[in-house]
């Protein structure tokens, strides 16, 4: 067995090596391919090309191999979900002026409010409203922004490998198509549900103008993320804050299909397909920041109608009737969707697409981007903290060999 493992011809000849070279220190020979390192501080070593194999000096016995050191399941997926927050909540930071325009555009031409139109494109908002409200302005609802990324995500990007790992435990062959949009479904619809009422408070804090122009209802103003729910809960009722949910769910099934099930599958392709190859990508930043600018193109197009309609669902007027809140402008989705179609034409619900995509492409990228990071360096810190570990363990067992103990 021994003589099958190491490909040597005479395990003897090792044996008898070993004992004659046993305490020297950085002693070798060759042996068919094979040198044998006996240093009883470092610990003998055999190897074979690139691999160490570990032996017992005295029987040459193979010592048990070392895995790779990795966290529990449970652990990694909590890990992972706090990652695929914490990326896109970093994100938000840069990628708010264009969320900003994105809201604006989509709100400018309302009937409801007024048909007020103040912007030519989405670098006309986010440079007028520069000139107009300064940096605050372009940054406006930017804590409500973060923490709705990172609480969002957390669900949203976070639940997506463990749903599909659920539905798909062939561990041999890839997760097919249909298969990531279920998990891209799930996990974008809980997402949504759970996180609606931060939707609502950035939908409205980056609505409000102070100056300049403006477009849409402006009827709430707010000092802040807090201020915003407080208000919400206090005027409008605590259930408001989940106005809009239906809305939202099919936006977010929409756009974390898409996003997701893109996602994986360019990962996949971009290091795997052969006809990929020439381009040489291995798995790290520039891999996922290529999936992750096709992932979000494939979003944007998917969910641009539905967060129109969100958009102008959420920043709407309202009126209380019996005790119950009712919008001024829309009933709900189906009304609001009728509505904008009839008023405004099919194209408005591309309305701040170009906005959608300007602050979505960069967002996704940066967030993909520390998220694999993330993930790369969590589990490369595991592997060096049970490499560190295991070789302890190696040199204390040498160690006692070296004092007398001659166990197998």
């Amino acid at each position: 067995e021994t003589n099958t493992r190491l490909s040597c011809a005479e395990p003897s000849t090792l044996k008898a090596f070993c004992a004659g070279q046993r305490g020297t220190r950085g002693s070798q020979a060759s042996k068919q391919g094979i040198t044998l390192h006996l240093d009883r501080e470092m610990s003998p070593t055999v190897m074979k090309r690139a691999d160490p194999v570990w032996v017992h000096p005295n029987t040459l016995r193979i010592l048990p191999p070392r895995h790779p050191s990795k966290p529990s399941a449970n652990v990694q997926k909590g890990l992972d979900m706090v990652f695929s927050g914490a990326g896109p909540a970093a994100a938000a930071v840069l990628s708010n002026p264009f969320d900003v325009a994105k809201v604006r555009m989509q709100l400018q031409g309302e009937t409801s409010s007024g048909g007020a139109k103040a912007y030519r494109g989405s670098l006309d908002c986010i440079h007028k409203t520069f000139q107009a409200e300064g940096l605050a302005g372009i940054q406006r609802g930017l804590t409500a922004s973060i923490v709705r990324e990172g609480s969002k995500n957390f669900f949203r990007i976070g639940l997506f490998h463990p749903v599909l790992d659920h539905l798909h435990t062939d561990e041999t062959a890839a997760a097919p198509v249909w298969k990531r949009l279920i998990a891209g479904s799930v996990s974008g619809a809980a997402g949504a549900i759970i996180c609606n009422p931060i939707e609502i408070a950035k939908t409205r804090l980056q609505a409000s103008s102070v100056a300049g122009s403006v477009v849409g209802y402006q009827g709430y103003k707010y000092a802040g993320l807090i201020d915003a729910l407080k208000v919400i809960s206090r005027d409008e009722g605590v259930k408001a804050l989940w106005v809009g949910t239906a809305i939202s769910t099919i936006r977010s099934i929409l756009a974390t299909s898409a996003n997701m099930t893109v996602n994986s599958l360019a990962k996949e392709s971009l290091v795997q397909d052969p006809r990929l190859s020439f381009l040489g990508l291995t798995p790290g930043i520039l891999t996922d920041g290529v999936a992750s600018m096709l992932s979000a193109l494939a979003a944007v197009a998917a969910n641009n109608p539905a967060d129109v309609v969100r958009t102008r669902l959420y920043n709407q007027p309202f009126k209380i009737v019996d005790g119950v809140r009712v919008g001024e402008y829309y009933s709900g989705m189906g009304q609001c969707a009728s509505e904008l179609l009839r008023s405004e034409g099919p194209l408005a619900f591309w309305k701040g697409f170009t906005g959608h995509f300007m602050r979505t492409g960069p967002h996704y990228v940066i967030a993909f981007i520390l998220i694999g990071s993330m993930q790369r360096a969590s589990r490369e810190g595991f592997e060096k903290r049970g490499t560190a570990a295991w070789e302890a363990s190696m040199h204390a067992s040498f160690e006692r060999f070296g004092g007398g103990e001659r166990g197998g």
